[in-house]
């Protein structure tokens, strides 16, 4: 589900940036590209922090290669698009350094790159929060920063005619442009993607739709009604959005099946190179005089823009198949465990059924759960319901704790009353 909803965002956010149904109705358009397409860059958030953020997370190993790989990504962008800053005068304006720095940190060098300096910033703020606080506490957090960032979008006409206010934003208006960026908008949706994953079946199929269908209808009678008064400064950022976005990902992995990883790359390459898509079709319309037919037409642009994206997508996705370096896996050059994690799950639940009433089961982790790995079963333990865990000294029970596991820890070996202060801290 998620797999193939990354095509579909990728889509919508082309229809951002090129109003499919401007020629036809601009409130139609509005609502195609400023209201339904919206729900498009929160997902692609929201899929990150879901492989990203746990509160069981116990290193920052898969942190870094988050951003050691959108950081390589942003570069290759930033190149990409160089001929088309110089043509469009980038390079020239006054104050070109601090211009570069803003824009690099914050803004993107092209307008759609915003996103990508924006996961990297999110990805930290999220990461250590959740770490630091787990979720309820983070989320409160980028709650606040979300606000912030709205009354500088969706409700910045509220902001602007309150002095003090308006002074705040005015600053905030120095460094970046927008509120749309990696310390307002992307946290939030960082830590909701990791919830997401650590609660994977909080949702049933029926409440997911339910929820989202009531959730969305909200977020459409907000922006028509921000639309009407003409609150907005942008129009990223809705109050409803948030929870739209989490009835939207939860009912999407009610689809199960093999993963798509090839419609992933396609849709990251979709996203990086619509820009120099369109510019393309502007200047062969141009040339061949097919202006009315090919940009002048707003939904037939918009459909060459997404076709032709497509198209570079797939064959730049099957080139990097061919060409990219081959890893060798030396997981079972020798003797390996292999831990069946479902099967795991099944005696659990045996097990519970086999319980007299009230009582509760304690999953034994001492000595690394006896040679099966005590992080991966523990974690997986206590997001299936295991709350009670007994390991053989203190240092065990510390090691859970950071991997952050909750609930009850009885320690079976001896603890010497100097240690009893370890405990706090945990």
């Amino acid at each position: 589900g998620l797999d193939y909803f990354r095509m579909i965002a990728a889509v919508l956010i082309v229809a951002i940036h090129t109003s499919p149904l401007a020629s036809f109705s601009a409130t139609g358009d509005f609502i195609f590209t400023r209201i339904i397409a919206r729900v498009a860059v929160p997902f692609f958030l929201v899929t990150s922090g879901f492989f990203l953020i746990s509160r069981y997370s116990y290193n920052a190993d898969k942190l870094r290669k988050f951003i050691k790989k959108t950081a390589l990504i942003y570069a290759a962008a930033i190149v990409i698009y160089i001929p088309i800053n110089i043509y469009n005068g980038y390079f020239s304006e006054d104050n070109l350094l601090p211009k570069i720095i803003k824009d690099i940190v914050f803004d993107g060098t092209l307008y759609h790159l915003w996103y990508l300096p924006a996961a990297i910033v999110g990805a930290v703020i999220a990461w250590y929060l959740v770490k630091q606080w787990a979720y309820r506490k983070a989320f409160a957090v980028t709650l606040v920063l979300y606000i912030v960032g709205l009354f500088g979008d969706s409700y910045y006409g509220i902001a602007e005619n309150i002095p003090s206010l308006n002074s705040f934003y005015h600053l905030i208006f120095q460094v970046s442009d927008y509120t749309r960026n990696g310390i307002f908008f992307a946290p939030i949706f960082f830590v909701l993607g990791g919830y997401i994953s650590d609660n994977k079946d909080k949702l049933s199929f029926k409440k997911s739709i339910i929820g989202f269908t009531t959730c969305f209808s909200l977020m459409f009678a907000e922006a028509l009604t921000l639309h009407r008064f003409e609150l907005q400064r942008h129009d990223s950022m809705y109050v409803f959005l948030l929870p739209s976005i989490c009835f939207l990902f939860y009912f999407l992995m009610h689809f199960k099946g093999k993963n798509r990883a090839q419609l992933r790359t396609i849709s990251l390459i979709i996203y990086i190179i619509h820009p120099f898509v369109i510019v393309l079709i502007r200047l062969f319309a141009k040339i061949t005089h097919l202006q009315n037919a090919l940009v002048e037409n707003s939904l037939i642009h918009y459909l060459l823009v997404c076709i032709i994206s497509a198209g570079l997508g797939l064959a730049l996705t099957a080139i990097w198949n061919i060409y990219k370096p081959k890893k060798h896996n030396t997981d079972k050059d020798r003797a390996y465990l292999e831990i069946d994690l479902k099967n795991l799950e099944h005696n659990v639940r045996v097990l519970k059924n086999a319980m007299p009433p009230h009582c509760e089961l304690m999953a034994v982790a001492k000595a690394e759960c006896y040679g099966h790995g005590m992080y991966g079963t523990t974690v997986y333990l206590n997001q299936i319901g295991v709350s009670a865990f007994a390991v053989a000294t203190i240092d065990e029970g510390i090691r859970l704790r950071k991997y952050g596991i909750s609930g009850e820890i009885l320690i079976m070996g001896y603890t010497s009353p100097m240690r009893a202060r370890s405990e706090e801290r945990f």
